[in-house]
């Protein structure tokens, strides 16, 4: 979660702030790339469970948005 704070704040650099980590999970932790759609996933179903007031479908829509994006720059190692 520190990672996608980070990633948040720096969103002109989403690849440049998560090489590291996409790295880390592309090389040595091997991660199955179809993990990071699931998370995401997961994620957002536990901020809509635990704020259901303020997760609007304007903020699920930007959130989706923002992990798909944050998904495609940890998978661009695959490739």
């Amino acid at each position: 979660m520190t990672a996608l704070a980070s990633a948040a704040n720096h969103l002109d650099d989403l690849a440049g702030n998560l090489s590291s980590l996409s790295d880390l999970h592309a090389y040595n932790l091997r991660v199955d790339p179809g993990n990071f759609v699931l998370l995401s996933h997961i994620i957002q179903v536990v901020l809509a469970t635990h704020f259901p007031d303020d997760f609007t479908a304007e903020v699920q829509a930007a959130s989706d948005k923002f992990l798909a994006i944050v998904s495609a720059v940890l998978t661009s190692k695959y490739r």
